[in-house]
């Protein structure tokens, strides 16, 4: 049976689920709870927080794909007959906060602790940062009746912040997910592949203006040596001179502009991975190193 809004706070004025003066009733459902973010007991952007020790700043953000550990401003001591569920909120789960962990909180979990708290580790699989303000009600709270509960298990005698930092003691990038590391390579991929394709097309262009301005050189030179083609009458000696120094910087300008190419295009070749490794071989077989 799920407990009444009325049930929790029955029994929340009696000491029982949360530790005395760390819950409000303003937070209670019709059929649940919404436990409230804490501002300390984190792990954000690969920032750990113990309690005690509260983040920086008015908020705790999430960026897209990274994963955080969050833990709850109510401080539990579930009684041995009520087991809870925990669930996101609809308005934050829209945005793309996602839970990463078991659903369940045991009968007696917090029992003989003052400051056993729920440590949440959640994941924004959207497309925009998540900004929480401390104290904001973002976890939902069910609590369910587990009757023929004599004696729970025993919990284990270190705090679950002390257990969690020894489970992430051995985990690189804890703060990152597999996808935001996809998405971090691909990006990676993507601008190595654009900083090759650059000097090939800058090539190609250059190829294209030598070919034009060769064009525009012969049809000039032959209406000069041909006297059945009609020249414009502005076409004058001094003419001709300026013609020809403007063909000639542009000769020289497309000359430099190939020139600057190659060695573009020469620097991200001998960038590339695969032919660093290819001449490693090649210099393994010559040399014996």
């Amino acid at each position: 049976m799920i407990l009444s809004g009325a049930n929790i706070q029955s029994r929340a004025e009696r000491g029982e689920i949360f530790v005395h003066k760390t819950w409000d009733c303003a937070f209670i459902k019709e059929a649940s709870y919404a436990l409230r973010v804490a501002s300390d007991g984190l792990v954000v952007d690969g920032e750990h927080y113990p309690p005690g020790c509260h983040i920086r700043g008015p908020y705790i953000e999430i960026r897209p794909g990274q994963i955080a550990i969050l833990s709850t401003k109510e401080k539990l001591c579930m009684p041995n007959d009520l087991v809870g569920k925990i669930g996101i909120r609809l308005q934050y789960a829209r945005q793309g906060l996602t839970g990463l962990m078991g659903i369940q909180v045991d009968p007696g979990y917090g029992q003989g602790r003052t400051d056993e708290r729920l440590f949440i580790r959640v994941a924004n699989l959207g497309n925009e940062s998540i900004r929480l303000l401390p104290g904001a009600d973002v976890f939902t709270f069910e609590l369910h009746s587990t009757p023929g509960i004599k004696d729970p298990k025993e919990f284990p005698k270190d705090s679950t912040w002390e257990r969690l930092q020894k489970a992430l003691a051995n985990q690189d990038q804890v703060s990152w997910s597999y996808m935001s590391r996809v998405e971090s390579n691909l990006e990676r991929e993507t601008e190595r592949g654009r900083a090759a394709m650059e000097p090939v097309v800058l090539f190609g262009v250059f190829l294209v203006a030598v070919t034009i301005l060769g064009v525009v050189i012969v049809i000039i030179l032959n209406i000069s040596q041909d006297g059945t083609h009609q020249v414009p009458e502005w076409i004058t000696e001094g003419a001709w001179k300026v013609l020809f120094g403007t063909l000639c910087f542009a000769a020289v300008a497309t000359g430099l502009v190939g020139l600057s190419a190659s060695i573009y295009f020469a620097r991200n070749l001998f960038r590339m991975d695969w032919l660093r490794r290819r001449l490693r071989r090649i210099s393994r077989r010559l040399f014996g190193n």
